[in-house]
């Protein structure tokens, strides 16, 4: 926008997602379907701006399932990598990051050290803020690019046979009062009258298969505060707000899912530190929102940034398109990086004279 301040205009700045969404459709079961992107990138329709109406528009132009999975991707790129001779090491944190002069020494959780000349950071970047990588870390990212974060979830993940409801592979059941869930989300409360989003993820080809079927349920939650955890009451609380919602909408299922197949605000913030259990990273809340988080390229010199925490977002085609912003960042500085003595002016023969500015080159066509 600094650039070309004439679409400021067009990013219909001030006007939240709901706000605009109502100017544009009088059935109110519409603007909240359409609301319902603000949660994609971890957002209240309430808050998040217009601009994420543009989601929709992406979405219709196709939305495509790899065969076998997701995991299948990384499988696919970790051969690949493989192939061109990349190590993998699993199973084993990171400790510190430390720079070096001839790059930096990152020390693993078992104490071991790796010497590199360039880190890829996969994690969230509110880890590096904070100082959990160590201090020489902590400027590596604006605070204003981690803070304040955005949702966070209760994820079901279980199998079972379903009944009731003729089910696609996406679907939404929606609450009558969405105004309502988002402000108990907004206050770190459980809503209690909530939209849920149910994958069956067995009917990604369109048919619908027989007998036991995978499915993910997600509510949405809160980030938590730092050093809070959470009760038994809340996972029994979760399943009856759940299912019992489901049932009176007119979706059951042949077994109830344990404690073992939810996934907490609380285990998310412990698998990924620095992250206060948001999925999403930074909240999308405000028009300009979206353009604080960080970029692939930090602001350390041979750090890079990867991920859902970072530009463009959270979400797999989102956070593999980071990763080749980081590769693309990494193949750019070594491309520009000069083994001349260094000098005071920035220059060379590249630079266009006076009287040769504007003449064609010798090699160039005529």
């Amino acid at each position: 926008t600094l650039r070309s301040p004439g679409m400021l205009g067009a990013l219909l700045p001030g006007q939240t997602l709901w706000k605009a969404l109502s100017t544009r459709f009088s059935d109110p079961r519409l603007v909240q379907l359409f609301a319902r992107y603000a949660t994609y990138v971890g957002g209240s329709p309430f808050a998040s701006p217009a601009l994420l109406m543009l989601i929709c528009h992406a979405e219709a132009a196709g939305v495509w399932r790899i065969r076998g999975g997701m995991s299948t991707l990384a499988t696919a790129m970790q051969t690949l990598a493989e192939r061109m001779g990349a190590e993998f090491q699993y199973g084993n944190g990171v400790a510190h990051i430390e720079r070096q002069a001839d790059g930096f020494r990152v020390t693993l959780d078992d104490s071991s050290q790796l010497s590199a000349a360039r880190v890829v950071f996969n994690g969230d970047p509110g880890a590096l803020a904070r100082g959990l990588l160590g201090p020489q870390m902590q400027g590596a990212v604006r605070k204003a690019g981690v803070a304040p974060r955005a949702l966070s979830a209760w994820v079901w993940a279980f199998a079972a046979e379903p009944s009731g409801v003729p089910l696609a592979h996406h679907n939404v059941f929606f609450n009558d009062d969405y105004a309502r869930e988002f402000d108990a989300v907004a206050a770190g409360e459980m809503p209690s009258d909530c939209a849920l989003y149910v994958c069956a993820q067995d009917r990604g080809t369109g048919l619908a298969p027989t007998g036991s079927e995978r499915f993910e349920i997600i509510m949405n939650g809160s980030a938590i505060a730092a050093g809070t955890h959470p009760g038994n009451e809340d996972t029994e609380t979760c399943r009856t707000r759940t299912f019992e919602t489901l049932s009176r909408m007119g979706l059951t299922f042949s077994k109830t899912p344990g404690r073992d197949a939810l996934s907490t605000p609380h285990d998310f913030a412990s698998r990924f530190p620095g992250s206060d259990g948001s999925l999403y990273g930074r909240s999308p809340h405000g028009t300009m929102a979206s353009f604080l988080r960080p970029t692939a390229l930090s602001r350390i010199p041979g750090l890079y940034l990867a991920g859902g925490g970072v530009h463009p977002g959270a979400g797999l085609p989102m956070a593999l398109t980071s990763g080749r912003h980081a590769a693309e960042a990494i193949l750019t500085d070594r491309a520009s990086t000069s083994t001349s003595r260094r000098t005071g002016m920035r220059g060379g023969i590249s630079t266009g004279s006076r009287t040769m500015a504007s003449a064609a080159s010798r090699s160039s066509p005529s």
